[in-house]
């Protein structure tokens, strides 16, 4: 089995990519827009490097980085011309791949460097297992509600804070001969 690497390092506006042959040289790499756009360009770029090298599996790799790269995970998930070939996906913590890259101590911290160290950090394995998603249909509805559960959770903290608040303002001003209490 010789794979193709391919490391993307996510961000908010734009993947970089990094393509690595079985042998560790590189094959190419490129930066794209993080956009629907950007998951079918590097598609076609992955296709098309698997074709002209005449190889089977792709390790595809990329940093966990919120929710930056989950349309790039389903969209490189279901895409159906990367499913003709053997394929593996991994989100990665960045924790590892820091330490990872601390086995190369002289490279600069730029997009393309931390693609290659993904890619390499592919090459050389011992990564536990690929990575799950559920049904991407139900993560935007996933999404939504766990953020109305948190904008209620802190809505009820705000409110009791600002009654415990008034009551110790208060509370003195309550008790002052002056001021009728009802």
């Amino acid at each position: 089995m010789d794979p193709l690497y391919v490391g993307i390092d996510v961000g908010s506006r734009n993947n970089v990519a990094y393509l690595m042959r079985p042998d560790g040289s590189k094959y190419g790499s490129f930066s794209l827009q993080n956009n629907r756009g950007g998951a079918k360009l590097l598609t076609e770029k992955i296709v098309s490097a698997m074709g002209a090298m005449g190889l089977r599996d792709v390790v595809i790799g990329m940093e966990s980085t919120s929710v930056y790269g989950d349309s790039l995970v389903y969209a490189l998930r279901e895409d159906g011309r990367l499913g003709q070939f053997r394929r593996k996906l991994h989100v990665l913590n960045p924790k590892q791949v820091r330490k990872f890259k601390e086995a190369y101590p002289d490279l600069p911290k730029n997009d393309f460097v931390d693609a290659f160290v993904i890619a390499d950090h592919l090459r050389f394995g011992r990564i536990g297992k690929e990575v799950y998603m559920d049904d991407y249909r139900y993560k935007a509805l996933q999404t939504l509600t766990r953020a109305r559960f948190y904008a209620v959770q802190n809505l009820t903290r705000e409110k009791q804070r600002f009654a415990n608040y008034l009551f110790l303002k208060c509370s003195g001003i309550a008790q002052a001969s002056d001021i009728p209490i009802r």
